[in-house]
């Protein structure tokens, strides 16, 4: 994490300094326009005074506007420092958790850059001149002084009462905005299923309720901020009333001068100031004190996950999968998803993976694509774990179709090309890529068929082209066997029920990619519960409740089903 250096903490605090010595010049004017020009009535004087409070707030104007600057530059560089460093990071996650971590990374920098570069930092540069302030105005009087003193330490002891009450709410705010978020997410990822069911009125209530406890949760905190910024404010007029008053009374006695009474009000004012700014931003620098904490434990992870990135480039991938007692659980106080996995499959292989719901076939095709990590065990690919591939070799080498096929905004050739936003046009080796990836699966009448053809665009952009289950499918499939320009063939493909959308001319134009692909020297994992794909297959797996039952090649399996029903139906019988 980028952090400022000493030249530019030096120059924080220089500024700081230069900005309150102008300012200490209009007080000044004002002692000596009450001590000297109300006396000698002498307009040469008043000129002069005024002239040099003009000029003093004229160089303090630029001098503050600089560093408000310089310090949102530098807040606004910041940002993207971290966004350069933890974003990669983020995206190598596990796909399950990289989406909540890369929303609560945006937050957490917004969060720290809203501090840094805002009022909240430049009253803690300026802090230090609260004392300068307090030693001018006791060298006016000590009296005056040590009013003054104990007014600035009623203002600490409620910035500490503000940390003390607003520690636990902001924290319980912060958790209600959170679920509503969440919530907010899962209304749009089920709007249809919300609607078909006639669920709009019940979850649009839960919803509301949701609504209603993070925003109350957050009107608290910020009536429990407010009501103790507006103590803040009270006090410090109340100060300065008082130091008039006392002021006033020292001037009865003699003891002091009307210029005295007014500069040492003023004089209070500058020092209580920076203290005031930090009791009514408090919530501010709780939600940057968090989020900085959550952003060096990020860095602390990237320096542990770093060290194991690859960095010697393997040659390309032939396809020979290997799976040595791999393992998947969610949690610890959870049981495991997979367990004991080992499993040969030789390049070129058409794996059909069976089993009951909630087998882990899913899990299991997640592993494979690399986008879940195992527990325990190992998946490698030609003897090599699939960790020892950098993201984009093994993407290279791979191609996944999942069960729940989402497209994103863009094009159709952007999808199939496995781009996401690019900002520069395909270039004609990706075009040819994706035309052939598209005919390879059977796809490329669907697609010139589109008002568009391969640049319909697709998504939830406006004007996007609404597609069907089968449409997603059959382009979700292109992408899954796109070959990357000079990368050559996907090695690995795994598909998650590929044909679960399909109509009768998709599931003919997936069976003969699948044999083209086998042709092609690709190795293939289809979850599936369909005989023909079944009946394609090279090999079999039967997983029930995360295990192997059963593996080995088609016909071998088959006899082993066979054997297995025979033996289920006489024990059923024979209790009959």
């Amino acid at each position: 994490m980028r952090r400022y250096s000493s030249a530019e903490i030096f120059g924080a605090f220089v500024g700081s300094s230069v900005v309150h010595l102008l300012l200490l010049i209009p007080t000044l004017v004002t002692l000596q326009i009450y001590d000297r020009v109300l006396t000698s009535r002498r307009s040469e004087t008043l000129l002069m005074l005024l002239a040099a409070a003009v000029l003093s707030l004229a160089a303090w104007w630029i001098v503050d506007t600089s560093r408000v600057r310089w310090h949102a530059a530098r807040a606004a560089e910041m940002e993207a420092q971290l966004a350069h460093d933890l974003v990669p990071l983020m995206l190598h996650l596990p796909a399950l958790q990289a989406g909540a971590a890369i929303q609560q990374l945006w937050r957490d920098m917004a969060a720290l850059r809203k501090f840094t570069g805002g009022p909240a930092l430049l009253a803690v540069i300026d802090l230090p001149w609260c004392l300068v302030y307090l030693l001018v105005i006791a060298a006016f009087h000590p009296l005056l002084g040590a009013v003054a003193l104990c007014g600035v330490l009623m203002l600490v002891g409620l910035a500490w009462l503000t940390e003390w009450r607003l520690r636990a709410t902001v924290a319980s705010a912060e958790d209600s905005q959170l679920q509503a978020q969440r919530s907010s997410g899962e209304i749009a990822a089920f709007a249809e299923v919300l609607q078909a069911h006639g669920q709009q009125d019940q979850m649009g209530a839960a919803w509301l309720a949701i609504r209603d406890r993070a925003a109350g949760a957050q009107l608290a905190a910020d009536l429990q901020g407010h009501s103790l910024k507006g103590w803040g404010k009270l006090l410090r007029q109340v100060l300065q009333l008082g130091v008039l008053a006392i002021g006033a009374w020292l001037v009865l006695q003699g003891h002091a001068t009307g210029g005295v009474m007014i500069a040492g009000s003023i004089l209070l004012g500058k020092a209580l100031m920076p203290i005031e700014v930090l009791i009514g931003g408090w919530k501010q620098q709780l939600e940057a004190r968090k989020a900085l904490l959550r952003l060096r434990h990020a860095f602390a992870s990237k320096a542990d996950v770093g060290r194991l990135w690859p960095e010697t480039v393997l040659p390309p991938a032939k396809g020979e999968l290997r799976l040595v007692d791999v393992g998947v659980a969610l949690s610890p106080d959870r049981g495991a998803i997979l367990h004991g996995l080992s499993l040969t499959l030789p390049a070129g292989a058409l794996l059909a993976v069976l089993g009951h719901s909630g087998s882990g076939k899913s899990t299991l095709a997640r592993v494979l694509a690399g986008v879940q990590v195992p527990t325990h065990g190992e998946v490698s690919l030609d003897g090599a774990a699939l960790r020892q591939y950098s993201a984009r070799a093994r993407g290279w080498a791979t191609g996944y179709l999942p069960q729940d096929v989402q497209l994103h905004d863009g094009s159709v050739a952007h999808n199939i090309a496995r781009l996401w936003q690019p900002t520069e046009a395909l270039t004609n080796e990706q075009s040819d890529a994706v035309v052939e990836a598209a005919q390879r699966a059977g796809a490329h009448a669907l697609i010139t068929a589109l008002p568009r053809g391969y640049d319909t665009l697709l998504g939830s952009a406006p004007g996007a082209q609404l597609l069907s289950g089968g449409q997603r499918q059959r382009i979700a499939l292109a992408r899954a066997i796109y070959a990357t320009p000079g990368a050559g063939v996907p090695r690995l493909v795994v598909l998650d029920e590929p044909d679960s959308h399909l109509d009768a001319d998709g599931e003919e134009a997936l069976a003969r990619c699948l044999h083209d692909l086998r042709e092609r020297g690709c190795t293939v994992v289809v979850i599936t519960h369909r005989p023909h794909l079944i009946a394609s297959a090279s090999h079999v797996l039967v997983l029930v409740q995360g295990a192997v039952e059963q593996f080995g090649p088609r016909e071998q399996v088959r006899q082993w089903m066979v054997r297995r029903n025979r033996a289920m139906l006489a024990r059923q019988e024979s209790r009959a």
